[in-house]
């Protein structure tokens, strides 16, 4: 557990989100997360009125973590955490990197291993070699297809609101995260890949700006869609 000094509840959130990874419990319950969120900080977690002798919160509040989770809160919407199944969650890339930097495991800042997570340069790999970046880069953009998108941001066409902005947000925290790495160097990616500086991230943005604007009566539909679909 990380001490909780000047961390938001969403913080807390993905760190106990991450715990549960590290036990190798991914994807997790809703009721998982309740429980290990209530056990790391119980201050935050607990359900008020019940303290043992010694001060502590007795009981997990699970209205406090799915009020979280379940709606369109922040931990969401942020890309942190993503829904996989009826009450089922698992944390994004983006998540993973954000928790891995509140605890201090990811070893952000050491140059020869890009300061990123496996996952998160695997992720960047598959950005790089997704349909919509390939027909950008040579110039067929009326082939772009809206079934490119949904692979580019990880969606579907029956994706709700909230799923849309949460993949968008991943997206973009990913980007942020490969962009404070790379600096003026050459990243290596996974799997033998070409590697990235930061004129190829940024032709990564230019694909997203592109994508949001020529596809904006698909995005705008599903960003009135308020609904979770199964």
């Amino acid at each position: 557990m990380v001490t909780d000094h000047h961390l938001t509840v969403q913080d807390k959130l993905v760190l106990a989100a991450y715990g549960l990874e590290l036990k190798g419990r991914s994807p997790f319950t809703a009721e998982d997360l309740v429980v290990a969120a209530w056990g790391d900080y119980p201050d935050t977690f607990g359900l008020a009125g019940y303290k043992t002798t010694e001060g502590r919160l007795m009981y997990p509040d699970s209205n406090r973590v799915f009020a979280e989770i379940m709606g369109s809160k922040p931990v969401r919407k942020r890309g942190l955490l993503v829904k996989t199944g009826r009450k089922m969650y698992q944390l994004t890339e983006a998540g993973r990197h954000h928790a891995e930097l509140l605890s201090g495991r990811s070893g952000f800042g050491v140059p020869q291993k890009s300061g990123l997570s496996r996952d998160v340069r695997y992720e960047i790999e598959r950005l790089m070699e997704s349909r919509a970046v390939r027909k950008y880069g040579s110039g067929q953009f009326e082939d772009i297809t809206f079934f490119d998108v949904c692979g580019f941001y990880g969606i579907s066409p029956r994706s709700s609101a909230i799923q849309l902005q949460g993949q968008v947000a991943n997206f973009l925290g990913i980007l942020k995260a490969a962009k404070a790495a790379a600096g003026e160097e050459t990243v290596t990616l996974e799997h033998g890949g070409k590697g990235y500086d930061g004129n190829r991230i940024e032709n990564l943005v230019k694909v997203h700006e592109f994508l949001q604007n020529k596809f904006k009566n698909q995005m705008d539909i599903i960003k009135k869609r308020t609904d979770e679909r199964k």
